[in-house]
């Protein structure tokens, strides 16, 4: 409601002398998954989770714009990773192979270049790239292990902020379609792909076990532009 709201209020400010400007609201489920980045770290497979936010372009010729906004991304993965932790039973922390699910929140600003080209009467298609930077909210994981004789398999999730770095580097790609309800208002769908170029984990961590995953995931999204 809070950004149906925000929308609202800007379109309400608005007049129609500026329609190089748009704003818009989308949301859609992700496909995420993991990539490894060392030998210390695997995914083990795709979760679904959630993208919604606000979309601002700015069109600075006829088919071309520079797009921003703001997503809130739920992401939900599962993957394998050496952790350094205290074992049972063990003196001393090892290396322990960690099997994880993780729900994880994080915020993303985009910085994207947008074509928008007409392909029939009130259709139109457009792609876009960029980069986006985004800012780690919480990470809940849930996690099992098994080291020598001790297993361990966690039945709740529990807070692990502090393994992930709270900035991330994305490069993004959108491919979509557009169509004009009105002078106005037009609708949209898109697929959007997402893959950071950070490794996920804490500099501490990745040099203490050697530990390299990077976020991904593919987005189906539908919204309003004004």
């Amino acid at each position: 409601m809070l950004i149906i709201s925000l929308v609202a209020a800007i379109t309400l400010g608005a007049n129609a002398q500026t329609r190089d400007f748009r704003i818009g609201i989308k949301f859609g489920p992700t496909f995420d998954w993991a990539s490894a980045g060392s030998t210390a770290a695997f995914s083990d497979g795709v979760r679904l989770g959630a993208n919604m936010g606000l979309v601002y372009d700015y069109y600075f010729a006829n088919n071309f714009a520079f797009s921003s906004g703001a997503n809130f991304k739920l992401l939900r993965m599962k993957y394998t990773f050496t952790d350094h932790r205290r074992v049972e039973d063990f003196l001393e922390n090892a290396n322990v192979s960690v099997s994880r699910r993780l729900n994880a929140s994080n915020i993303e600003i985009p910085i994207k270049l947008k074509g928008r080209f007409d392909v029939a009467n009130l259709f139109f298609l457009y792609v876009e790239a960029g980069a986006g930077l985004s800012y780690n909210c919480k990470d809940y994981g849930k996690d099992s292990y098994k080291f020598y004789w001790v297993e361990f398999d966690g039945q709740e999730y529990e807070d692990c902020t502090n393994q992930y770095r709270p900035l991330q580097l994305s490069m993004v790609f959108g491919l979509g379609a557009e169509y004009e309800i009105n002078n106005n208002f037009s609708a949209f769908a898109q697929v959007t792909f997402d893959h950071s170029f950070s490794n996920a984990f804490v500099s501490s961590l990745e040099k203490q076990t050697g530990s390299i995953l990077r976020n991904n995931f593919v987005g189906l999204e539908f919204g309003i532009m004004y």
